[in-house]
């Protein structure tokens, strides 16, 4: 083989590697996004739960 093909071939599976890289980190990024969407959504359902607490009228 011809040293270009090798370089050609070589520069190929670097870019495969590069798009691999940053494919991962997006996947990564937004598995993190929706993490955190889903404590939010908890902390403002905990947080209803706590403000309608349930209190007994007086006795008559």
């Amino acid at each position: 083989m011809s040293r270009e093909i090798i370089d050609e071939m070589h520069q190929l599976s670097h870019n495969d590697d590069r798009r691999y890289h940053l494919l991962m980190m997006g996947v990564k990024q937004m598995l993190h996004e929706q993490k955190m969407n889903r404590y939010r959504w908890l902390g403002r359902l905990k947080e209803r739960r706590r403000q309608r607490s349930i209190q007994a009228d007086r006795w008559e």
